[in-house]
């Protein structure tokens, strides 16, 4: 019975590393709300918690090591801050205000920003760039904590009239799409009260199917209060089930190829290898028949000339039993039934047959040509 492949799970999607990493990401963010100054709560809590949410998409388990023994040591340095240690107290205060780290180099990029009209972002946000790449939406930003660093009071300014300028252009937005809902209400409510009954009894009216509670009622949308013939939205179109195929490359790999798309970039990378172990097990069968019809053609060579001593044989017989030996222990599985390559007799099988054939052919027409010769 043939066995298929199945891939290993990663580690990152087993359930004991996922629970390992939720375990150190909770106990710092207990650690970070046990400090008594609010600045250095602030700072420890919101970096711990970028650093994880921006380290979830790691894969490599060296990085992951790496990062989990740096996650330790932080935890072990504010539980020695907890406890009194003066040295760690101080290193987590350079920290926090700025006077050592990464705020450092924001506090010092935010008093020498100078443009005549826009604000920093660094008020905003001071992750660094990677992390505002793979986090980007607003609520994993860390805006700079205005208790411990001082900023000029235009660049707030600044800061402040582009919020305001943004609220009012997303207000403004609202408010034309309120508009454009109501006059499409009204048209469509028009044409139901003018008898197009299709509108009423599909379910169509506009609305109808909105994620607003408000706009999504019946007695809100004029002319369908009491409409019996609404229905919730049905599925478009019927999805079919997927296309699975049972593929075995000539290599003797197997797996599953669904839709007839394209292997992934992992599964090509094993079929590759199972090729590259299947090539390099046949140059081993190869380079062994060989060397063994050269040790046969040998013999009888120095037979004819009568030499019986061959010190040469013995360290020839112990590689050709350590060749034997490696493809029977290094090759790929076949049917047990017949003669294989994992065949315990390797005589048996048909390639050794046919090249033991052509060997004897080809003694034979030598002995020929020596017959003729003499």
């Amino acid at each position: 019975m043939l066995k298929l492949f199945r891939p290993k799970q990663p580690f990152f999607r087993k359930t004991w590393h996922k629970q390992r990493i939720l375990s150190v990401y909770r106990r710092l963010l207990r650690q970070a709300r046990q400090f008594s100054d609010p600045v250095e709560r602030q700072y420890l809590w919101s970096w711990v918690r970028e650093r994880f949410h921006h380290n979830k998409r790691q894969t490599s388990p060296t990085q992951v090591g790496q990062q989990l023994s740096d996650a330790h040591w932080a935890s072990l340095a504010m539980e020695s801050a907890l406890d009194g240690n003066k040295e760690q107290i101080r290193y987590i205060g350079d920290l926090a205000y700025g006077r050592t780290g990464w705020l450092k180099h924001v506090a010092q990029y935010v008093g020498e920003f100078h443009h005549p009209t826009k604000s920093c972002d660094m008020l905003r946000d001071v992750r660094p760039r990677s992390s505002r790449i793979h986090q980007p939406h607003p609520a994993y930003r860390i805006p700079l904590d205005l208790r411990a660093f001082r900023v000029p009071p235009y660049l707030l300014q600044r800061m402040k009239e582009e919020d305001e300028r943004k609220q009012r252009k997303r207000e403004e937005l609202d408010r034309r799409k309120l508009i454009l809902l109501g006059r499409e209400l009204g048209a469509m409510t028009e044409a139901v009260r003018r008898g197009n009954v299709f509108l009423r009894d599909s379910g169509l009216l506009p609305g109808a199917f909105s994620s607003n509670i408000m706009v999504r009622n019946a007695n809100y949308i004029p002319g369908v209060a009491g409409n019996v013939a609404w229905t919730p939205p049905k599925i478009k179109a019927r999805v079919d089930p997927p296309f699975v195929q049972h593929v075995r490359a000539s290599s003797g790999f197997e797996f599953y190829k669904v839709n007839a798309r394209k292997p992934p970039q992992w599964l090509g990378n094993r079929i590759k290898a199972s090729y590259e172990v299947a090539a390099r097990n046949l140059l081993m069968h190869e380079f062994y028949f060989h060397f063994v019809d050269d040790l046969k053609l040998e013999e009888e060579f120095e037979a004819r000339l009568g030499i019986e001593d061959r010190g040469y044989w013995k360290y020839a017989a112990n590689y050709r039993d350590y060749l034997r030996y490696r493809i029977k222990n290094g090759t790929f599985s076949s049917d047990d039934n017949e003669a294989s390559l994992m065949s315990h007799d390797i005589e048996d099988l048909e390639e050794c047959q046919r090249l033991t054939d052509y060997v004897t052919e080809m003694l034979q027409e030598q002995n020929e040509l020596l017959s003729i010769a003499a």
